[in-house]
């Protein structure tokens, strides 16, 4: 099983970087925890987000996150606080419950035609 960070939105800032002062080139991601098997596929309601500077190609972490960072990102968060989410079979799945079905008719066929003699 693994789990996959899948890009939901995303959104450029124009605040300046706590690093190299721009107000040019940060980033601002929302992602979408996926959690994947060989069994079914799941998009939970977990987001997560990264601020990245551009210019000087650093994360910005939320201890560096100056006041008007914090409100432009509560602000974007909104738009992204109901994500679809979704919980998908997949094909080995599907294929193996149509297999135990078609078993479990054969064996009930076959108990019923041995019952009537």
């Amino acid at each position: 099983m693994k789990t996959i960070q899948k890009e939901i939105k995303e959104a450029s800032l124009t605040n300046n970087c706590p690093e190299c002062f721009s107000n040019q080139g940060l980033l601002l991601t929302f992602y979408q925890k996926h959690i994947e098997s060989a069994w079914y596929i799941n998009a939970t309601k977990e987001i997560t987000d990264k601020i990245v500077c551009g210019n000087c190609n650093t994360t910005i972490y939320p201890v560096r996150w100056t006041e008007d960072i914090e409100r432009v990102r509560e602000f974007y968060a909104k738009t992204v606080e109901n994500p679809k989410t979704y919980f998908k079979l997949t094909r080995l799945s599907i294929f193996m419950m149509l297999a135990i079905v078609g078993i479990a008719i054969a064996v009930f066929k076959f108990l019923r035609s041995n019952n009537s003699i």
